[in-house]
């Protein structure tokens, strides 16, 4: 089962480069108002630089 922090960085992996997307549009796809939960996932990204 994924956790909402896979789920959230499969989303920004489909994000085109150069678009710009936010927390709340991440969360919204994922069907919840978590931003800050969306936050601290990007904060821990352990795919960075490839997932932005």
């Amino acid at each position: 089962m994924k956790t909402f922090a896979d789920k959230a960085y499969a989303l920004l992996r489909q994000v085109p480069p150069g678009r710009v997307t936010t927390y709340k549009e991440i969360a919204h796809t994922l069907g919840t108002r978590a931003y800050q939960s969306v936050g601290q996932a990007m904060k821990n990204n352990p795919y960075a630089p490839e997932v932005p």
